[in-house]
């Protein structure tokens, strides 16, 4: 009967052997994951940056004219006093003038101007105007209407007047004045009335 010897090299190949044969079998299915742990503390805030230096100032731009959307205007009317031979012989006299666009809220809180055109030489004078033949020039006026009235101091005749044409300016409450609201106190009514035709139509922008 033979005998077999093992030697410490032959018992290391077996057990090299034995665990390759334990590592060749097949991997176990993977386990169910488990529930999501508790979310963790927030860090402490970081600190604010410095802030940047402000930009220059860009220049101011030009003042824009002064509009005249909502102010009114005519042209240059014919007088509505007509007399057949230019000789008005009596004291008084007044001609309408129609005017579409003297709304109630202007005749309440706007103002009316009105300006007076000499025949021979074109002079432009605002009413109420007394001229040198001592006739007074002045108005009234109430819904699509002015009413341009002349008189004598002395209560001669009037004869020949003075101003063959008229022009109006309507100008509504809220519209800026050289010092205040327009037509809302008395203090920018009599801004107005203290500015020439000639401030009024470069204030408003009016066409000549």
């Amino acid at each position: 009967m033979k005998t077999f010897k093992f030697t410490k090299q032959l018992l290391s190949l077996l057990f090299i052997s034995s665990m390759l044969i334990a590592c060749s079998k097949e991997d176990g299915e993977d386990g169910a994951i488990g529930p999501q742990g508790p979310q963790g503390e927030q860090g402490i805030q970081g600190e604010a940056g410095a802030d940047g230096e402000d930009g220059a100032d860009g220049e101011q731009g030009e003042k824009g004219d002064t509009g005249t959307a909502n102010v009114i205007y005519s042209e240059w009317l014919d007088s509505p006093i007509v007399d057949a031979d230019d000789n008005i012989e009596s004291s008084t006299a007044n001609g309408d003038i129609d005017v579409a666009g003297l709304s109630q809220e202007i005749v309440d809180q706007g103002t009316v101007l009105v300006f007076g055109k000499v025949g021979n030489n074109d002079n432009v004078y605002a009413l109420p105007f007394i001229g040198n033949q001592g006739v007074s020039y002045y108005y009234y006026y109430k819904l699509e209407t002015i009413n341009i009235r002349l008189a004598t101091v002395d209560g001669s005749n009037i004869g020949a007047p003075l101003f063959s044409e008229y022009r109006y300016v309507l100008i509504p409450g809220g519209v800026e004045a050289s010092n205040g609201i327009g037509g809302i106190t008395l203090k920018s009514a009599t801004a107005y009335s203290n500015m020439s035709y000639e401030e009024i139509v470069a204030h408003f922008n009016i066409p000549e």
